[in-house]
């Protein structure tokens, strides 16, 4: 039994490392994301306002953002999210497809970046998601459970060593050094 585990943990553990270093690699850059521009593209600062009254609607930022032209980017149904950051005054748009990003000014409704989100798309490999549904909501897991089952079984690999030579010491001592 011990045999076919060692060699189950190798098989196992060389298919998880593909997986580890995807996940490594997309992890790296998500965490390095808000330091480098063509990740995340840096928040742009829109006009200054007093007060509430003054940002443009929504309607009108979304307006800005199809005017853009970007084919990804045409109606409300292409449209993954609109974040507004009052700090910066300025609205995010991001579409659902093709992983673009317009900011708008939030005082004139006028366009101040569009961009890429690599982002989005380390995330969506990140998590699988980028290979489907089924990928994100079975394989994920997976991996999780057999990197759980690689943990324990590395754990008996490493000992079961160090207790059997416990063992066979305990059995055959060496005998006491002879002093002339």
């Amino acid at each position: 039994m011990y045999r076919s585990m060692r060699v189950a943990h190798r098989w196992v553990g060389l298919i998880n490392a593909l997986f580890l270093l995807l996940i490594a690699a997309t992890g790296f850059l998500l965490a390095t994301k808000n330091r480098v521009d063509w990740i995340r593209p840096m928040e742009r600062e829109g006009q200054k306002v007093e007060s509430m009254a003054e940002v443009v609607s929504i309607d009108k930022a979304l307006n800005s953002a199809y005017a853009v032209g970007l084919a990804e980017l045409k109606t409300v149904k292409d449209i993954d999210r609109v974040d507004y950051r009052p700090k910066r005054n300025v609205f995010k748009i991001l579409s659902k497809e093709g992983y673009h990003e317009v900011q708008v000014c939030g005082k004139t409704g006028e366009v101040l970046h569009v961009a890429k989100r690599v982002d989005q798309f380390t995330e969506d490999l990140h998590d699988m998601s980028f290979f489907g549904d089924s990928a994100h909501d079975f394989l994920l897991p997976l991996i999780g459970l057999s990197l759980f089952l690689l943990a324990l079984s590395g754990i008996v690999i490493f000992f079961v060593p160090i207790v059997r030579r416990i063992q066979h010491q305990r059995k055959n001592p060496k005998p006491a050094a002879k002093t002339s």
